[in-house]
């Protein structure tokens, strides 16, 4: 279990509690949700209005559970901007070098931020509402372990219109046949759903 002191520094990595999601949809109860606005306190170089919300696994910060550092995001970016697969690798690498670098201040662990890429794969789907992207990143756990991690995200890009964007992203470096793979489809399903309703 992550403790006290590691919890506060997480909070004021990414934001304040929040109760109820806007963009995400239901998960298990003991999910813990998050809503960060932008600009990211962490990552500033991000120059988007609009906000993140959160919702982590109960295991997400122990390294030895099946739902560790798995979890859900989603963004509303209200800035005139095209998500392709270009920006979505530099959305992502700004996003977790900011955030490991902000923790690790903390945590004193050794992150070498250059070596935090990710690699993006657009999925084509008759669906012209929305792009599918899968992407590899390699980063760090700069909560609990300090080492480097493998995550697998599946994401989806909505573009509501010109300046409305919704970007669902689910999140965990299990491989993806494991069993939590079926949850987190699940989500990005219902995500998709309500998204276009």
């Amino acid at each position: 279990m992550i403790s006290m002191w590691l919890s506060l520094i997480f909070l004021a990595a990414i934001g304040e509690p929040a109760s109820t999601p806007e963009l995400l949809p239901k998960t298990p109860p003991e999910w813990r949700f998050e809503r960060i606005d932008f600009p990211l306190s962490f990552a500033p170089e991000l120059k988007y209005d609009g906000f993140e919300e959160l919702r982590f696994a109960p295991g997400m910060f122990d390294a030895k559970s099946k739902t560790y550092f798995t979890y859900i995001f989603a963004m509303k970016i209200t800035t005139e901007a095209t998500f392709d697969a270009k920006v979505i690798k530099s959305l992502l690498e700004t996003y977790f070098r900011g955030l490991c670098k902000t923790v690790a201040k903390e945590t004193d662990f050794k992150i070498d931020g250059s070596k935090i890429s990710a690699t993006v794969h657009e999925d084509h789907y008759e669906a012209k509402s929305s792009r599918h992207f899968t992407v590899t990143l390699d980063s760090y756990d700069p909560f609990v372990t300090g080492k480097p991690l493998k995550l697998r995200l599946e994401m989806i890009v909505v573009e509501k219109h010109k300046a409305e964007h919704r970007i669902f992203a689910a999140v965990s470096p299990k491989p993806e046949t494991s069993p939590v793979w079926k949850l987190l489809r699940k989500l990005k399903r219902r995500f998709q759903t309500q998204t276009d309703e």
